[in-house]
């Protein structure tokens, strides 16, 4: 690949700094939605505030980066890593943006998930050896400078990101059932209660989580299709069963079987809320599970 891109100093401290300041905010997001959700309804609106402030942070980020490697930052665990965040973020802002304060909730539950996200690229490193994200700024290889990588990278972040958005309302529905069937521990508890009460009903969950997967669908979608056609112009062929390619067909499968018996069969409930969250560990397998377990064409780093 050759040696590592020469970065302003400066521009690498402004970088880093955009980083760290980001993840700082998103974690600090992620206990005003908690709060809020507990009954505190004045950390609504100091959590969403909050939230769009990181995301412009973060977007700072990106832009330096992309700078500061002179390409898309789109290659890697880390540069992926962070878009993937930045996309499930802009797209839970935008949907709250449109929902406002009754939508407030769902972020106590996708907050979470980004934030075990950023763990990945910053936590899990330093305490398993054997997993490395590195950030350091590498020149883009060969076979990925083509005009499809800008489309086919962001349409995969951002199914992704439909993707876990329908996976954090699917645990909320799991969690406004578990309590509903424990009328005891709402009484004993007025914590507790507090949560119930703040949580949305089933069938509105439902209706969160299947228009999230159609979104995260379609753009699964477009990532498959264009795949597709860069590997026909880089390799002439248009599918090559490499893990990544398997895995992505699989995660597009599930979801399209969940889209289908709910749509044509009038699926809802339990079941569907297992489709989606096996949907979501498929997609999860596809990003680290297939990097860390297996090989192929898709390995750069």
């Amino acid at each position: 690949m050759g040696g590592l891109i020469q970065v302003d100093p400066t521009n690498l401290m402004i970088e880093k700094t955009l980083f760290t300041l980001s993840c700082l905010i998103y974690l600090l997001a992620a206990v005003g939605y908690t709060v809020n959700v507990f009954g505190k309804k004045e950390w609504g609106g100091f959590a969403a505030n909050t939230l769009r402030v990181a995301l412009l942070v973060h977007t700072g980020f990106l832009v330096m980066r992309a700078v500061n490697v002179s390409r898309v930052p789109f290659v890697g665990h880390y540069e992926f890593g962070n878009l993937f965040i930045w996309a499930t973020v802009l797209v839970y802002v935008w949907t709250e943006w449109r929902l406002k304060d009754k939508y407030h909730a769902v972020g106590a539950f996708l907050m979470p998930v980004v934030v075990a996200y950023i763990a990945y690229l910053t936590v899990i490193p330093a305490l398993f050896a054997r997993i490395t994200v590195s950030s350091a700024h590498n020149p883009l290889p060969p076979v990925l400078q083509s005009f499809w990588l800008k489309f086919h990278v962001s349409s995969s972040v951002m199914g992704y990101a439909g993707f876990s958005l329908a996976f954090a309302t699917a645990l909320m529905w799991l969690a406004r059932t578990g309590l509903e069937s424990r009328p005891d521990l709402l009484k004993a508890s007025p914590f507790i209660n507090k949560l119930a009460v703040s949580l949305p009903r089933q069938k509105t969950l439902e209706e969160y989580m299947y228009r999230a997967s159609v979104f995260g669908f379609l753009f699964q979608t477009v990532m498959i299709i264009t795949g597709a056609i860069w590997a026909d112009a880089s390799w002439g062929r248009y599918w090559g069963w490499d893990p990544k390619e398997m895995w992505s067909l699989i995660t597009w499968f599930v979801f399209a079987v969940y889209l289908h018996a709910r749509f044509t069969r009038g699926w809802h409930g339990k079941r569907t809320v297992m489709l989606v969250m096996v949907g979501w560990v498929t997609m999860m397998f596809t990003w680290l599970g297939v990097a860390w377990l297996l090989s192929g064409i898709h390995s750069f780093g």
